[in-house]
């Protein structure tokens, strides 16, 4: 006799970015500190389906999150630093929990757990240079985490999420650059390394690497100086020349050249707090001309000035860049 198979359970949902936690966690400081737009609020939370999962996930845990104080009650620089622990606070909570499936199947070493506890951080907007312990230098770029592991047998940097650039010294211990996309392997070189959700990217300035992706270990690409090559755990995509002015970050600028103005929006949005985002009506702008890093504000305001483009506000931590009204 046909029996019918049971049916198969659904799929567990996807962990929730990180990004998107780290955004429900602001807003929901800003609201409890009584210095958010509602309005901005809620346009957040109806941008995307993700947004309103993190949304119902910080809502659900509510109870767990702890007390936040009035910012009115507080001086200015005082109730921003209240604000930033305390946004940091529940973001760990969130992650343990928006990425709790996660977490239940890969254990400690998921992602955003280890970034949150990573012994190396740069806020937004922050640069730092670490010396080696093998002689070697450590330049950390903006909004970037990682731990650095030496050992009697290797020498291995974990990047949860950032960009770091590497030179390397001579020693006879392997040096290898984790992420969560897969590992690089130096053979005596300087060289970039930038990761997000969605990739990691490496860029060869001197000698060469060896790059191995998570799902595919066995298969090694070779990538020589001037190159740049982006992967993901699933495998490698096209070795490509290694754009101009790939290091300008190290000086605190930023050199577009004919990028569209979403792709330098994008961008100077990694060196702000909060959101930067870009109208779609002039995302294809063309736009060519090097950035300060320093003062993205003032980057912007002289970016609108000279392509008639303006800001709005929804709060200090939420803006657009849009056409300015003819």
């Amino acid at each position: 006799m046909f029996s019918p198979s049971a049916p198969q359970p659904a799929p567990p949902p996807a962990p929730i970015p990180r990004k998107v936690l780290a955004a429900a966690a602001h807003w929901h400081v800003e609201i409890k500190s009584g210095s958010a737009d509602a309005a901005a609020v809620q346009a957040w939370r109806e941008a995307s389906a993700e947004h309103e999962r993190a949304w119902d996930l910080l809502q659900r845990m509510d109870g767990q999150l702890g007390a936040i104080p009035p910012a009115l009650a507080l001086p200015a620089l005082q109730a921003a630093q209240q604000r930033r622990r305390a946004t940091a606070r529940i973001l760990a909570v969130l992650v343990a929990a928006g990425g709790g499936i996660a977490l239940g199947q890969a254990g400690m070493q998921s992602g955003p757990w280890q970034a949150l506890t990573a012994s190396l951080r740069t806020a937004p907007g922050q640069r730092r240079h670490v010396a080696l312990a093998d002689g070697g230098g450590l330049e950390v770029n903006t909004d970037s985490a990682l731990d650095v592991a030496y050992s009697a047998t290797q020498r291995r940097i974990r990047l949860h999420h950032g960009e770091i650039m590497i030179t390397t010294a001579p020693d006879p211990r392997p040096f290898l650059v984790d992420t969560p996309h897969g590992v690089i392997r130096a053979l005596g070189t300087r060289f970039g390394v930038r990761c997000d959700d969605s990739g990691s990217v490496a860029s060869v300035f001197e000698q060469a690497v060896e790059v191995r992706c998570t799902a595919r270990p066995d298969a090694v690409r070779r990538l020589e100086a001037g190159r740049q090559l982006r992967f993901t755990e699933a495998g490698f995509e096209a070795v490509l020349a290694m754009p101009a002015h790939q290091d300008s970050w190290l000086r605190g600028m930023l050199v577009a050249a004919d990028w569209p103005l979403q792709q330098l929006v994008r961008e100077l949005a990694r060196y702000r707090r909060g959101r930067l985002a870009c109208d779609a009506r002039v995302a294809q702008r063309p736009v060519t001309g090097t950035y300060r890093l320093d003062d993205i504000d003032a980057v912007l305001e002289s970016l609108c000035a000279s392509h008639g483009l303006q800001v709005t506000y929804f709060t200090r931590y939420w803006a657009t860049v849009s056409a300015r009204p003819t």
